[in-house]
């Protein structure tokens, strides 16, 4: 029987091409995978690389400052040494120390800190101006501040008239003075009833204040007796002022008065003042006010704050400032103090009517 050769089958070739296209297709996938790695890989190595040079650049930025500042700057402890050594006035050190009260005593010059528990002005000194050797305060959602002089015997003759005239709204008249000696004889100024009157018929709006060396509190009580008994049925407008100061190169009867006992005999005057129904007011300079005073127990009386700066820096409630004792008024010989008055007095009148 004859035998029959099997020839071989051959390979379906739709299969083999499959596998060979998705082989191709698995190669492209994962240079693609590898690729977008790579890519990656280099992006973030950039990312890196610039937030390494900004990083390298803000440091020499910073070490640049740092070296300015150490040619330019000196620590705030060899600043006050500097200041104290030259004797820098206390209104140019008070623009470095906005946080502090600056002042000069016997020991030199004072840093002392502001309470933040007393009641604070709130002046915005933009609205501060200076033209001619005189201040105004025109505050846009306020009254402006008037402008007034304070006098005594040593103004001499005034013509009150021409004070008027000349832009003067309001005057602070001595009224009483105490001595400086052991005695402390108590006297009435002897232009006191002339310019009252003066001032009065010229228009002006007056106040009182009565230059104090009360040593206990019953003597300022007669002092303020004494000042209300002057001003009885007269028209005054504005405060009877306690006024007591620190005497430079001479012998005070006050001298060794504590902050206690000093604060004790304004607030006894104060009181008589107001026991009688006028409003009453305390005058000090920043260094009076802040080291001879109990500012704490004196929150509710006035202040007039004397302080000859181009701008109060004074951070406490005060009412009046006396900017200086150079003023030029028409009307007066020589020198006079200039002030600003920023409340509205009366004060009585003003709550009537309300």
């Amino acid at each position: 029987m004859e035998q029959q050769t099997r020839r071989p089958q051959k390979p379906r070739r739709g299969l083999t091409g499959f596998f060979m296209i998705l082989s191709i297709l698995l190669c492209l996938v994962l240079a693609a995978l590898l690729l977008i790695g790579w890519l990656s890989q280099r992006s973030r190595a950039a990312e890196t690389l610039a937030q390494t040079q900004s990083l390298e650049q803000q440091l020499a930025d910073t070490q640049a400052e740092l070296a300015e500042l150490r040619e330019t700057t000196i620590p705030v402890e060899l600043f006050q040494g500097y200041a104290q050594q030259f004797g820098v006035s206390a209104e140019f050190v008070q623009q470095f120390f906005p946080d502090k009260l600056v002042y000069k005593d016997e020991t030199g010059i004072v840093y002392a800190d502001i309470d933040e528990s007393l009641p604070q002005n709130s002046y915005d000194w933009q609205y501060l101006s200076r033209e001619g050797g005189r201040y105004s305060y025109l505050p846009p959602d306020g009254p402006a501040a008037l402008l007034g002089i304070d006098v005594s015997r040593h103004q001499g003759e005034i013509d009150w008239q021409r004070v008027k005239a000349d832009g003067i709204s309001f005057a602070m008249l001595r009224a009483v003075y105490r001595g400086y000696g052991e005695s402390g004889n108590l006297r009435v100024d002897e232009t006191f009833e002339e310019n009252l009157e003066g001032a009065l018929a010229a228009g002006l709006d007056a106040g009182i204040y009565v230059f104090s060396q009360a040593v206990t509190e019953e003597e300022a009580i007669e002092e303020a007796e004494l000042a209300l008994s002057l001003i009885e049925g007269r028209d005054i407008a504005y405060p009877v002022v306690f006024d007591m100061e620190e005497i430079a190169g001479d012998a005070a009867r006050t001298a060794g008065l504590t902050t206690e006992e000093i604060t004790d005999i304004a607030i006894a005057f104060c009181d008589t003042v107001e026991a009688a129904g006028y409003e009453s007011m305390i005058y000090g300079n920043l260094k009076w006010l802040a080291a001879k005073m109990d500012l704490s127990r004196l929150t509710g009386y006035d202040k007039w704050l004397a302080q000859y700066y181009r701008t109060p820096a004074f951070p406490y409630e005060f009412q009046m400032w006396q900017y200086t004792s150079t003023g030029q008024v028409d009307g007066i010989s020589g020198d006079v103090d200039l002030n600003l008055c920023f409340a509205e007095y009366p004060k009585n009148d003003l709550e009537q009517t309300e």
